[in-house]
């Protein structure tokens, strides 16, 4: 993992696409250097379903994630628009701190 992100790195790319469970060791060796997008998240207590890797909002930001990705909690919830705000909701606390 690491030794492909020093590879992206030296390609002169701007970032890599990790899990929520590798992003805090990126960080620690490239810090601001490679931006960091978290697939696999999940909310708070949230069912991981087919994904092994995955964390929640908060421990991915925690972890040092820029950007997160989340997909199926929120295609697939009863009211989409409500859980992309419950999600938003857990970022916006995160950030008020």
């Amino acid at each position: 993992m690491l030794a492909r992100a020093r590879a992206t790195a030296e390609l002169g790319c701007d970032g890599v696409i990790c899990s929520g469970l590798e992003v805090a060791a990126i960080k620690s060796k490239f810090g601001a250097k490679l931006l960091a997008v978290t697939p696999g998240i999940r909310p708070a207590g949230g069912e991981a379903g087919d994904q092994k890797r995955v964390v929640d909002v908060a421990q991915a930001f925690k972890n040092g994630a820029d950007y997160i990705v989340v997909g199926r909690p929120i295609r697939d919830a009863k009211d989409p628009a409500a859980a992309a705000e419950a999600i938003q909701a857990t970022i916006a606390t995160i950030y008020e701190r």
